[in-house]
């Protein structure tokens, strides 16, 4: 006698009642600051780039060099991910992104601050790398979908949400939302490595 498989219906009913893994928990959590905290740069980057006398086509740059250097590190973020695991590589990401966004706070030209983003960008493919891989091995086969939902939700909310945080913490200076960012990228590490 063979059971007879179950029906798609019934799947996702399972799914939804399914609990959620704690270190999943804390990876929503952490991409929510992550995306946040990218949100708090985002509206004063270039205007912080011009402030070292430099015009708008060198402040693209400085915006540029990020998705520039994640996608010429994405292949060794893949093999560093191979070869120590995903969630070291994870949390040295977020780490280097936090050290790389802190220092561009204190940047006192536009080289450093052009060296200080290319760096972030390195790291940060480091965590959505390993990110990606970390939610495919921990959320259990029936809830991936639902999973990956909540994970693009947590970092759509904070990707919303960042820009006018960081509108109005620039009120403060332009340096504070490097700050603020680096700040929130700690504190997801720490979350994460303590989960």
């Amino acid at each position: 006698m063979t059971a007879s498989p179950e029906s798609p219906a019934n799947q996702g009913a399972r799914a939804a009642k399914a609990a959620m893994p704690r270190d999943i928990k804390v990876m929503l959590a952490a991409a929510f600051l992550i995306a946040l905290g990218f949100g708090l740069v985002a509206p004063v980057l270039p205007q912080f780039a011009t402030t070292f006398d430099v015009g708008a086509t060198a402040a693209a740059v400085i915006v540029s060099i990020f998705a520039f250097m994640r996608l010429v590190f994405a292949p060794a973020g893949g093999a560093l991910m191979g070869r120590f695991g995903e969630r070291p590589v994870y949390i040295a990401g977020l780490l280097i992104v936090a050290a790389s966004t802190a220092a561009c706070a204190f940047a006192q030209n536009y080289w450093q601050l052009l060296v200080f983003r290319g760096l972030g960008g390195a790291g940060s493919v480091m965590f959505t790398v390993a990110a990606m891989g970390l939610l495919i091995r921990l959320a259990p086969p029936e809830s991936r979908g639902r999973v990956s939902g909540a994970y693009a939700s947590a970092f759509l909310i904070g990707s919303v949400l960042g820009p006018v945080v960081g509108g109005l913490l620039a009120g403060f200076g332009l340096r504070v939302p490097f700050l603020a960012y680096a700040a929130a990228l700690v504190l997801a590490a720490w979350l994460f490595a303590r989960s």
